[in-house]
Order: C-alpha cells, then structure tokens, then sequence
C-alpha cells in the first residue's frame, strides 16, 4: 500500500523543510509548493495529494485565495495553518471548505492524528442500499422519501436550508441515486468565486476573451456532461448571470464567454442556499422567472435544533467518518449534545465531535469533554451548560455563577490536560494561540 500523500504550502522553505522531515519520518509522502500558484497546479492536477497543509499568509495568492479558487470541488482534504491566526480566519476557512484550522508552530505529534482524520474521511461515500442521511425522525424520513422519488428523473431540484445543515450531502445522495451516478458530480460554491468571473467558471471561456484568459476553458457545465452540477450558495449569482443560468436549464446549452454559439450541455442542476429566495425576489437580488424554475422540486433541510432524535445514530455516523477506532458517546455526553442549541448544525457537530475523538480517553466520549468542545466552538456561541450530573474532568467548578469564571477554569483544566503547552491547548479549544494568550493574560493566567 503506497504512503499517503501530503503537500505543505508554504513560502517559509526552513518550515517546509522541518514539516516535511517530521511527516516522512511518520510514513506521510511529502511534496511542496512554495506557492499559491504553484499549489493551485497540483491540486487541480489529476492526481492531487490527499491531504494538503496551507499556509494562508503567502506573497501572491494567499491561502485563502487557494480555498476560494478550489471552490470546494477538489478531491484534497486541506488543513489550513497560519502564524497570523484569528477565529474570524479560521471561520472563513473552514467555509471555504479547510478540513480543520491549525496555528504554527505545530506539533507534528498534534498534526499527526489530524492527518489520519482527514484520510478516514476520503473514504468513498456509500452507494446503492446505504444512505448518508442519517436519522429516524420524522424530517428525515420525509427528505429521505423525496430524495428517493426525484433522484431517478433529471429534473433540476433546489435544496433549501440553513449553512451546515448538510446540502451537498442531500446533492451527492441524488447524484447517487440517479442515472447519472456514473458521471461527474461537480460542485460550485457561488459564494468562493470573483462576481467578474461567475460566466466563465460557469460556461467556460475562450482564449482571449479577457484579459488573463490564456487558455480555453470548458466551463462547470461541460465538466458535468453527463452528470450533475451542484451551484452552492445560488443566491450569490449576479442577476446577469441568473438571466444566462435560467436559458441554460430552459434550452441546456450555454455560451461561453467569446464564443458567438451556444453550445449543447447534458447535465442535471441540483442548486442549494440559505435564503429565503422569496425575500430575494422583493428586494430585487433574485430573477423572479428563475425563482419559479426552481421551485418545481424544493427540499427543506430542517436545521439539527429541529431534530435532536437524530443525534445518537448521526453522531455515530460522523465519528466512524473522522475515527479510524471510533469512540463511544456515554448518556452524559449524549445529553450534552442535545442540550446545545447547534447554531453551525452538522456542519458544527462534525467539527465538535473531531475534536472530541482527539483528547477521548479509554475509547469514551462523557459530557464534560462535550462541553468543553462546544463552549469553544468556532461559531462563537454562548457556551453549552454541562448536562445534569456529567462526570468527568472539564466540568465547571460548583459555585461558578458567570461566563467570565466559567471560561477562565475551563482554560484551566484544557491547559492542565495539556501539560501547560499553549498550541495544543489552543488546537483543543477551537481557537487560535493568540487568542489564548490574550485570554491567559486577562485571567492572570501564566504561560509555561
């Protein structure tokens, strides 16, 4: 079995080269980019890495460029890390599809594990019998049973639902499921890509038909011939591109930028947002004529605070995802999930649970680790109230009666479970290490 593969994206050489002597020396297959444009070329290549480590301050294009021109369509998974790390950083990075969110310096003993997380979840989705939307209650049943109905036809269906609740997941399971299973399925997220180039990442572009177009490109549309095109975050399309997508579902053919014909295209639109796209149409954002088109087939995901029953057998689902040896969830734990309110949904329980199977011991997960791994979610929510009676180290201390003293011991305990060192204390947390530091300082906190 050949090693897994793992490009660092640096610009820093000595880093490179310290990382890359680390990983190899843990059987990773090392490659580099001293780049953004040279990162870009591998992993859009037809073999790219599985696992990416991205710098996101670079000269040129930045991390965070590297993401948004991904778009969220590479076959790498991207663990993006940063010296110059904020939470509003890793938020936008985890959107634009980053795995997970790190601060240099990095310990390869804590990289190490994230790796393997990110190559257990390359494994390939389920097909046929096995579906990915997990979940007994009554919604899911409901999604479930559309999904099966529609998938066979090529009828163009809208996903509706707030971020995190799982749209690409629900595209993927047509796509599946569909006819078409055999072709591409490819995906846009509308939100990651420049407004002056939503035409040509959409209906591809000749040679010459702006300035740094060098090459003829194909374009979204004919890269799904024969399969299907996933256009996340439609609200985001300019109205002069709604006008050109809605002739495209009308006469499935488009017209690339320069080109003065139309060409024929045989692929299936499945679209999602977040929006209320009525809303959209009042105030002028959104076609009326392309809101109607699309309102044929719509699918409601209702958000994870709406269906709590799903919890045990989803949070079982996403820890056999990111864990080769998956922990078990105690009762505790599996009330504590329950009695967060999940602002990111399972956008946000995946990344708790990540985190949680990390510093797991004996194979368990209880309520005070999944307390500690909400109150420091990304999102930036108030923090959960440990479950009644949850046992455990990482509990509040009795007596605690407001946010600021809840926080400072939790930074206590989490520093203590990390032998004082700040970086994995931070990784554990969900925040980046100067923000702890910051934190440190007010509460008085020391720093070994």
């Amino acid at each position: 079995m050949s090693a897994p593969r793992v490009l660092l994206i640096d610009d820093d050489a000595a880093l490179r080269f310290a990382l890359g002597k680390a990983l190899a020396r843990r059987g990773f297959q090392v490659s580099e980019a001293a780049s953004g444009e040279a990162a870009l070329e591998l992993l859009r290549a037809e073999s790219p890495p599985e696992v990416a480590l991205l710098d996101l301050r670079m000269r040129g294009i930045d991390g965070l460029e590297v993401l948004r021109r991904l778009g969220g369509r590479g076959a790498t998974r991207v663990l993006v890390l940063t010296g110059h790390g904020t939470v509003q950083a890793a938020v936008e990075a985890m959107r634009l599809g980053a795995f997970s969110f790190l601060e240099k310096p990095v310990d390869a003993d804590v990289l190490e594990p994230l790796i393997r997380q990110a190559l257990h979840s390359l494994r390939p989705a389920a097909r046929g019998g096995e579906t990915q939307l997990v979940g007994d209650g009554r919604a899911m049943q409901r999604v479930r049973a559309f999904v099966e109905r529609i998938a066979p036809s090529d009828e163009t269906v809208t996903i509706f639902g707030e971020t995190g609740t799982g749209k690409e997941v629900v595209a993927r399971e047509l796509h599946v499921r569909s006819r078409r299973a055999g072709g591409p399925f490819v995906a846009m997220n509308a939100a990651c890509v420049p407004r002056e180039l939503f035409e040509s990442e959409l209906f591809g572009h000749r040679r010459g038909a702006f300035t740094g177009a060098t090459a003829d490109r194909p374009g979204l549309f004919r890269e799904a011939q024969g399969g299907t095109l996933f256009i996340d975050e439609l609200a985001e399309l300019p109205l002069d591109s709604q006008a050109k997508l809605l002739r495209a579902l009308e006469a499935r053919a488009v017209r690339p930028v320069g080109e003065s014909r139309e060409v024929a295209v045989d692929a299936r639109i499945v679209a999602a947002t977040n929006r209320d796209l009525s809303v959209e149409v009042r105030e002028g954002r959104f076609r009326e004529d392309l809101f109607y088109r699309l309102q044929v087939f719509p699918i409601v995901l209702p958000p994870l605070r709406e269906r709590l029953e799903d919890l045990p057998a989803l949070s079982a689902h996403l820890l056999a995802r990111v864990a080769v040896e998956p922990p078990t969830l105690t009762d505790d734990a599996l009330r504590a999930l329950s009695q967060y309110h999940w602002p990111g949904n399972v956008r946000e329980l995946l990344n708790v649970l990540r985190r949680a199977a990390l510093f797991a011991e004996d194979g368990r997960i209880d309520g005070a680790l999944v307390v500690r791994m909400t109150s420091a979610s990304v999102f930036g929510q108030e923090p959960a109230s440990p479950p009644a009676g949850a046992a455990g180290t990482g509990s509040a201390p009795s007596g605690t009666t407001n946010l600021a003293e809840v926080e400072r011991a939790h930074i206590e305990q989490v520093l203590t479970a990390m032998e004082g060192n700040v970086t994995r204390a931070a990784v554990a947390l969900g925040i980046d290490r100067r923000t702890l530091q910051r934190k440190m300082k007010s509460y008085g906190l020391p720093e070994a």
